[in-house]
C-alpha cells in the first residue's frame, strides 16, 4: 500500500517540497521536440497523464497500448514509455514532486474513467494546478500542494476501484526486455546479449516486441538510444564525439551516420535546429 511520506524537515518551503513539479500540454507533444515523447524514455520522477480528448497510443515497458478520451496513466519513475497523441488529443503530462511519495500506483497503471464526476474531479484539479503561480510565495505554494495531494489521492483511489488486469506472458517478457535494456543503455550490449540474460533466444525476442510493440526488439533499442542521443545533443554541451563514446558507439562517424539514418540530418545540425526552437 502506498502511502504519502512526510516531509523529513518543517524547514522546508512549499516551493522546495514540490520541487520536480512540472505540467506539460500533450497537445504541444505533436510539434518540436516530438521525438522527446514519442521514443522510449524514462523520468526520474512520477509521472500522471491525463487524456482529456482524442486518442493515440502508448507503449509502456514494450507494451503498446491504445488510449482514449478520459483516461489516466500513472507510471512509477524510471518506467520506460513512449506516448504518441493523435491529431485531435487533448491532455497533460504532469511530473510529481521529487520530495514527497504521492500516492500514486507503484506499478504502471492504465485507467479509462467513466464517472463523469470523477472526470471533472481530476479535470478541474489538473486546471488550478496548471494555474498556481509563484510557488515562493507560501499562500500559492500551499494551495498548490494540496492540489498536488488530491490529484495523487484521487488517482489511486480510483486504481483501487478496478484490479489491475493480469499481464499476458509476452507483456511480461516485453518489460524484462524493455528494463534490461535501461539497464545496459550504451554499453555495448546486443540484442543476443539480453536474450541469453533473459534466458530466451533473440529470435524470440523479436518475435514477442513485435506482437507486444509492433516493432523488432533491435527497433526498440535503437529507438531508445537514439533518443538519449537526442536529448544529450539538445539539452546538454557534450560534443558529439563525447555523446558517441557514452552511448556505446565505435567512433564518432559511426555515431554520426547511424544518427543520420533515424534523425534524417547530421548530430550538428540536428543540436542546432534543436537550439534555435528552444529560443523561439
Amino acid at each position: 500500500m502506498s502511502r504519502i511520506r512526510l516531509f523529513e524537515s518543517r524547514d522546508l518551503s512549499e516551493a522546495e517540497r514540490l520541487t520536480g513539479l512540472t505540467l506539460e500540454m500533450v497537445t504541444a507533444l505533436k510539434r518540436h521536440g516530438r521525438w522527446r515523447r514519442t521514443l522510449p524514455h524514462v523520468e526520474s520522477l512520477p509521472v500522471l497523464i491525463w487524456i482529456q480528448r482524442g486518442q493515440g497510443r502508448i507503449t509502456v515497458l514494450g507494451r503498446t497500448r491504445g488510449f482514449g478520451p478520459a483516461t489516466a496513466i500513472a507510471l512509477p519513475p524510471g518506467t520506460p514509455f513512449a506516448l504518441v497523441p493523435g491529431t485531435m488529443t487533448e491532455g497533460t503530462l504532469i511530473r510529481m514532486p521529487a520530495l514527497f511519495e504521492a500516492p500514486l500506483p507503484d506499478t504502471p497503471r492504465h485507467l479509462r474513467l467513466s464517472d463523469v464526476a470523477v472526470q471533472g474531479e481530476l479535470s478541474g484539479l489538473i486546471d488550478r494546478l496548471g494555474r498556481h503561480g509563484d510557488l515562493a510565495d507560501p499562500p500559492a505554494g500551499r494551495s498548490a500542494l494540496g492540489r498536488v495531494i488530491l490529484l495523487s489521492a484521487l488517482v489511486e483511489r480510483e486504481a483501487r476501484t478496478v484490479e489491475a488486469p493480469p499481464t499476458p506472458r509476452p507483456a511480461q517478457l516485453a518489460a524484462r526486455f524493455a528494463r534490461a535494456v535501461e539497464a545496459h543503455l550504451g554499453s555495448c550490449v546486443t540484442l543476443e546479449n539480453i536474450g541469453a540474460e533473459l534466458g530466451v533466444t533473440a529470435t524470440h525476442l523479436t518475435r514477442t516486441l513485435r506482437e507486444t510493440a509492433g516493432m523488432t526488439a533491435a527497433a526498440y533499442m535503437q529507438a531508445r538510444l537514439m533518443h538519449e542521443a537526442r536529448r544529450r545533443l539538445s539539452d546538454t554541451d557534450a560534443s558529439a564525439a563525447m555523446i558517441a563514446a557514452d552511448l556505446g558507439f565505435s567512433s564518432p562517424a559511426y555515431f554520426t551516420r547511424a544518427f543520420g539514418r533515424e534523425a534524417g540530418q547530421t548530430p550538428s545540425a540536428f543540436r542546432a535546429e534543436a537550439r534555435r526552437v528552444a529560443s523561439i
